[in-house]
C-alpha cells in the first residue's frame, strides 16, 4: 500500500456549503491528516535506515599528546639520590626558595601541599626550568599556550623549556617527581605554574660541579 495514498489511509474530509472542500489546515479532519502525514513521514524515512545506530553527538576533541622531558626519563635509582622536599600552602608560598644538587645527580623531589583548598582553586606544582629561563615569563606563557589541569599547567608548547615537573595537587596531597640533574653547574629556576602563582612561588635549583 502506498503510505501516502490518502484514499486508503487518511479519513476523507467532508465538504462544506456549495460543495467547497474544507481546508486540511483547519478543523478536526485537517488535524488528523497532518498527524497522519507526520507518522508516515517518520516511518518512511526510518525505513531508509540500514539499521546502523546514528550518533548525533559531536565528536570529543582528541586528547593532547604530551611529551616527557628527557631528564625525567633518564632517572635511575643509583643509591645516591638527592632527596628534596618542598612545601606549598594556601597563601601561595613555597617553604624554600633554594635547594642544591650535584651535576648529573639523580633527584627525587617531593611536593607537599600543606593547605586545605582544592587543586582547582589553589593547586600547586613544581616546575624546574632550563638555565636562564624566567619563571614569570614562563607562567605567562603557560596561560597563553593552553595550560590546564589536564596537562598540570605544563602544556606541550612549553615543555622544551622544562627539566622536570610534578603533578598539580590540592590541599593535603603529596606528589613526587624523579629526574637527573643537568650536567652543567649553574642556577636553574623553579616555580609553581598554576595561574597567578609564579610571581610568589619561585626559587632556584643550584647545580654544583
Amino acid at each position: 500500500m502506498n503510505p501516502l495514498d490518502q484514499k486508503h489511509f487518511l479519513p476523507h474530509c467532508r465538504t462544506g456549503e456549495a460543495g467547497t472542500t474544507r481546508s486540511p489546515a483547519f478543523g478536526r479532519c485537517g488535524r488528523v491528516a497532518a498527524l497522519a502525514f507526520v507518522f508516515v513521514a517518520a516511518f518512511g524515512f526510518t525505513g531508509c535506515n540500514d539499521g546502523t545506530p546514528v550518533n548525533d553527538e559531536p565528536d570529543e576533541p582528541a586528547a593532547e599528546a604530551l611529551s616527557t622531558p628527557e631528564p625525567m626519563q633518564a632517572f635511575e635509582d643509583d643509591g645516591d639520590v638527592a632527596e628534596i622536599t618542598i612545601g606549598g600552602d594556601d597563601r601561595m608560598r613555597f617553604d624554600t626558595d633554594r635547594f642544591t644538587v650535584r651535576a648529573g645527580q639523580m633527584v627525587r623531589l617531593t611536593l607537599e601541599h600543606t593547605g586545605q583548598l582544592p587543586a582547582q582553586s589553589m593547586g600547586h606544582n613544581v616546575v624546574v626550568l632550563v638555565e636562564g629561563d624566567d619563571p614569570i615569563e614562563f607562567g605567562a606563557d603557560v596561560n597563553e599556550q593552553g595550560g590546564s589541569m589536564d596537562n598540570d599547567y605544563v602544556p606541550e608548547p612549553v615543555r622544551d623549556r622544562v627539566i622536570a615537573y610534578t603533578a598539580m595537587i590540592g590541599g593535603g596531597e603529596t606528589t613526587v617527581v624523579e629526574f637527573k640533574a643537568p650536567e652543567s653547574p649553574g642556577e636553574y629556576p623553579f616555580l609553581c605554574s598554576f595561574p597567578g602563582h609564579a610571581g610568589m612561588m619561585n626559587g632556584i635549583m643550584e647545580v654544583e660541579g
